[in-house]
């Protein structure tokens, strides 16, 4: 399990979607983000429909609703999650209850460039209230 301190607004979800399985997948969610393009979302859970890789779940800890826990039986689905959502609205991250410093944060941006740049490029970024759905024409 990962640990992330936010301190900002957090992504629109599905731009998880697009960093973990890739544009256009099929994916299982739940969650409590609501409006659909709401960043003050507390609890998800994503899964790729098309894959056989393991569940997904981001959600605040009862009490202190800025701490997120990070879960997957995928080190790489995990370490993702986690490492994006502090990249984007985070305050610190940690791993098995060690904080991530400097030099772990840059190895594992090193090691999901790929996955970092489809993140960033996501259209789920500009999502908002006049266009919650970017994607539809």
């Amino acid at each position: 399990m990962m640990k992330v301190i936010v301190d900002k607004p957090r992504p629109d979800f599905r731009v998880f979607f697009d960093l973990l399985f890739g544009q256009g997948r099929n994916v299982d969610s739940e969650g409590d983000a609501y409006p659909v393009f709401s960043r003050e979302w507390r609890d998800l859970y994503f899964k790729d429909r098309e894959g056989d890789e393991p569940k997904v779940e981001i959600y605040a800890e009862i009490g202190n609703p800025l701490e997120f826990e990070v879960e997957s039986k995928s080190v790489r689905l995990e370490e993702l999650s986690a490492l994006y959502l502090f990249l984007f609205c985070g305050d610190s991250i940690s791993k098995g209850g060690i904080d991530l410093g400097v030099d772990a944060v840059n190895q594992l941006k090193i090691k999901y460039s790929g996955e970092l740049l489809r993140a960033e490029n996501s259209i789920w970024h500009n999502s908002n209230e006049n266009n919650p759905y970017p994607n539809i024409a």
